[in-house]
């Protein structure tokens, strides 16, 4: 039964009411940029019918980790409005809970089809198996699932996909120009490929900044593992990982590690992990700084955005906004769909407040986008080995 109260429920159930809408991420959303996520060209757009309720399942870390199942939610809310408000499209949640986490997914998503939802949108790689076993079970659902490419049977499921190793080598090359110490430092959640292609980016954009300007940067957090097959979608290393995505103190353990090793920038690839990174840097006196993951963190922690100097960021809100979009429509294709920074489907979104960017800087950053766009510049780091 849905709360439409926005409390929420033991389940971890939340209405449309249980968060307010904000802004899209970075200065061109997806659909402004010509996207449209699972529409045929030229297809005839058509309202639907009777009331269409679309629905998300959160992976751990609920809409309250200000990362990715934050940002799917204000996906959720921008299709509502975009469709004419709740009394055009309702929309409901489930927030997997911390407690036996991966063994929810599969209850939490027939909820979802037992309720005739339109459509479901499952949040995280670790949803892999329990997105594709529903699907094929009902292929005439509609899914779009963030971070991952499921295989089903199903003509139906919407695999959004980022290239976030992209807009971390930019981070990962201005955090190298910003930092006071010349260390900067990485943690992920799990070992997983969604958690490691942006700490993998990051690590090659230092590596790129050390060999273009003769410098010595170094990283801590993620090595690398040389002459690996980039390709493979492993992105394989050793580095530093809480194996959670909700525990905050362990976040904040690891970065103070970390800043006592001489870090004065950390990158958490965590959820709401990395909050935790904040609380430690709360504690240096404006000398450290942490360059968020996901969405802009000024947006989604406005009170801590001074210590944000960067945010590196994927179009989760639009590219859902668009799937879910697609289907009220009835204009929905099952595909996958890849956000690149020449589609605007990742970037670096640069705090003005808190970071004064030389002209350089910005030279540098302009430079690199179009390298990266034209493939002119590559983002493995194996192609920069570090500098001795």
């Amino acid at each position: 039964m849905h709360d439409h109260t926005g409390r929420g429920s033991r389940s971890g159930r939340v209405s449309r009411h249980g968060l307010k809408a904000v802004a899209g991420i970075g200065a061109m959303g997806l659909l402004a940029a010509g996207l449209s996520v699972g529409t045929p060209a030229g297809a005839q757009i058509r309202p639907h019918a009777t009331k269409f309720l679309a629905c998300e399942v959160t992976d751990i870390g609920g809409l309250g980790d200000k990362s990715f199942n934050y940002s799917a939610y204000q996906g959720l809310l921008q299709a509502q409005k975009s469709a004419g408000g709740p009394s055009k499209m309702s929309i409901a949640v489930e927030q997997t809970p911390p407690t036996g986490g991966e063994s929810n997914y599969e209850a939490e998503i027939q909820k979802f089809i037992n309720e005739k939802c339109n459509i479901i949108v499952t949040v995280g790689f670790l949803m892999d198996t329990a997105t594709a076993k529903a699907a094929n079970a009902h292929p005439n659902q509609k899914f779009a699932i963030v971070d991952d490419v499921p295989t089903t049977t199903s003509k139906n499921v919407i695999s959004l996909t980022y290239q976030t190793n992209q807009d971390a080598f930019l981070g990962g090359a201005l955090s190298a120009a910003e930092t006071k110490t010349g260390t900067v430092s990485t943690y992920g959640g799990q070992k997983i490929p969604p958690v490691t292609i942006y700490m993998d980016g990051y690590v090659a954009g230092v590596r790129w900044y050390d060999h273009k300007y003769k410098k010595h940067v170094k990283v801590l957090g993620w090595t690398p593992t040389p002459g690996r097959n980039y390709k493979d979608g492993q992105y394989d290393g050793t580095g530093v990982f809480t194996n959670d995505f909700t525990t905050q103190s362990k976040g904040e353990a690891d970065t103070k590690t970390f800043f006592s090793l001489g870090a004065d920038i950390v990158f958490p690839v965590a959820g709401s992990v990395g909050l935790g990174s904040v609380a430690a840097v709360k504690t240096t006196a404006g000398k450290h700084y942490v360059d968020w993951v996901d969405v802009d963190g000024c947006v989604s922690e406005p009170t801590d955005c001074k210590y944000f100097p960067m945010s590196i960021t994927k179009g989760i809100l639009t590219s859902v906004k668009a799937a879910i979009t697609a289907a009220f429509h009835h204009t929905f294709k099952g595909e996958v769909y890849v956000g690149t920074l020449k589609n605007k489907g990742v970037a670096l979104v640069v705090d003005k407040k808190s970071i004064k960017e030389t002209a350089a800087q910005k030279t540098m950053i302009s430079t690199l986008i179009a390298g990266i766009e034209k493939g002119k510049i590559s983002v493995d780091p194996n192609k920069y080995p570090v500098v001795p």
